[in-house]
């Protein structure tokens, strides 16, 4: 969804994009994809970077592979420990520059896909030190990392390698570990902490390795590590964070041998650059966790999961492949699609991504496939609409989105796009009444964040100004744009009344002044 310089002031235009909506990749279509038989069987078929770049930049690129960064514990045990208050602020500042470097994947059903397998880890994870928010980062890299305050960071490639939800979680659980054992906090040493906007960047660029400053900025503050001792320190913290992992899985109902099979996920598609040993990653490697952790496994493994148990990872894969394509996507998807014609959720994802690329008529026929198996789906239902009104059919696909409203079957992303659609025809009190009582938990996720955009652009409709200022400003403090949130606080500072919400954005507005 474009973001207008000024929202109120410049409308919302017929043609602007939708909110969610990709553009459309040709990579999709390209004459006679390739299709394997699963999404992570043939590493040849999986884009990933090779490591032909120098030792030292292949060295970089391991440090924070399905890790936290190492950072040093100080020589007084635990007095460098960060405060939850620092970690908080710290995982917010890497927020916004993963969002300011990185493309983050915008999809409410993605993020509630994982945002469930994480609630189901927690609830038998007991008490956690933060609440824990899922952010998918668009690379062909496998990946996944952990920050300070609760934020977990998954690339589009393990998902997409992920050959069951068991394995997938087996990711979210690792990280998770981190979370709860506070690794990055108790690393830290204590004068780390007085820059906390520099530590973010590192993080955050040491991340996916795409800033070029972060090879320097990890030397600068010790990082990298160099020293045998710093590095044990990293691979005690990965193996803590496996063990609970695999603790936390069992305890859930899920296969603890996701994990090792994704262990060998890695192995296969990332092998160690050659010279480099084992003791200067600072990270176990793949072959050495899957050991241990098998190790604390049954013997008996599992039977594999049927297609019916895989449906909402292929959805969730579909979804990543929307926004973020691959050339073999379309056919891996098609491929099931046909092997499954019963199958509702091989249905969909192949609705999903012919829709990515403008095949609207292709999109529709499989969703009237995925109806025929499941006429009540919420999601296939919303779809379909979607469908209508990127065909330009839109009081067709008004009418889909209406009826699911008034039937209270409409997702928070249905009720999304229904306002997004009023706000289109210039219906400010429509769009309104589709955002209310829509819940915004969790406060960081982009979708959610969304509605205060939404919201805004209704309110100042309707001539509501100062309170679309207040959540327009709310909108660009959770997008990282300072610069921008500062200047709609003070407009609804000076156009709202005495009062309640006048008082919270003057406070807000001065929390901002402060940080400058």
């Amino acid at each position: 969804m474009p973001v207008a310089r000024d929202p109120i002031n410049a409308g919302t235009s017929a043609g602007a994009k939708r909110p969610g909506e990709p553009p459309c990749h040709r990579a999709l279509t390209s004459p006679r994809p390739v299709v394997p038989a699963t999404l992570s069987c043939l590493p040849q078929m999986v884009y990933l970077e090779r490591m032909r770049r120098p030792l030292a930049a292949s060295f970089l690129a391991s440090l924070l592979l399905f890790s936290t960064a190492c950072v040093p514990r100080s020589a007084g045990g635990s007095s460098g420990l960060l405060s939850r208050a620092d970690e908080r602020e710290l995982g917010r500042k890497v927020l916004d520059e993963v969002r300011r470097e990185f493309r983050v994947l915008d999809d409410p059903y993605l993020a509630d896909y994982l945002t469930g397998i994480g609630r189901r880890l927690e609830s038998v994870a007991g008490p956690q030190p933060f609440e824990i928010d899922f952010h998918v980062v668009g690379d062909s890299r496998i990946n996944a990392f952990a920050v300070p305050g609760g934020h977990i960071f998954v690339t589009s490639q393990t998902i997409l390698v992920s050959n069951d939800e068991s394995e997938l979680a087996g990711v979210v659980a690792h990280e998770m570990g981190h979370v709860e054992g506070r690794h990055i906090a108790y690393q830290m040493k204590a004068g780390a902490r007085a820059n906390l906007a520099a530590l973010a960047a590192v993080l955050a660029g040491a991340f996916l390795t795409r800033n070029p400053q972060a090879g320097a900025a990890i030397a600068t503050f010790g990082l990298a590590a160099a020293q045998t001792q710093m590095l044990q320190y990293s691979r005690t913290d990965e193996e803590d964070a496996d063990r609970r992992a695999v603790r936390t899985l069992n305890a859930a109902g899920y296969d603890g041998w996701g994990l090792v099979r994704f262990m060998e996920t890695i192995q296969r598609q990332s092998p160690a650059p050659e010279g480099v040993p084992a003791y200067l990653f600072t990270h176990p490697l793949p072959e050495n966790r899957a050991r241990y952790l098998a190790d604390a496994l049954p013997a008996k493994k599992p039977p594999a999961p049927d297609d019916a148990a895989l449906g909402p990872l292929w959805r969730a894969q579909a979804r990543v492949l929307a926004q973020d394509p691959r050339p073999w996507g379309l056919g891996v998807v098609r491929h099931r699609a046909e092997a499954q014609p019963r199958s509702a959720d091989a249905q969909l994802a192949l609705a999903l991504v012919l829709k990515a690329a403008g095949r609207y008529d292709e999109a529709w026929a499989a969703l009237d496939a995925a109806r025929n198996v499941v006429p009540d789906d919420p999601e296939i239902l919303h779809e379909r609409a979607s469908v209508r009104l990127h065909q330009g059919r839109q009081a067709e696909g008004i009418a889909l989105l209406e009826g699911l409203k008034q039937s209270g079957r409409a997702t928070g992303p249905a009720l999304l796009e229904l306002a997004w659609s009023y706000l289109e025809a210039d219906e400010g009190d429509k769009a309104l009444g589709a955002l209310a009582g829509l819940d915004r938990r969790p406060a960081d996720a982009p979708h959610w964040a969304r509605i205060d955009y939404l919201r805004g652009l209704a309110l100042g409709k309707v001539g509501r100004s100062g309170e679309a200022r207040a959540a327009l400003g709310d909108y660009y403090v959770g997008q990282g744009d300072r610069a921008q949130a500062r200047r709609n606080y003070q407009e609804a500072v000076r156009l709202l009344p005495p009062g309640d919400l006048r008082d919270r954005v003057a406070t807000d507005l001065k929390r901002l002044d402060d940080e400058r």
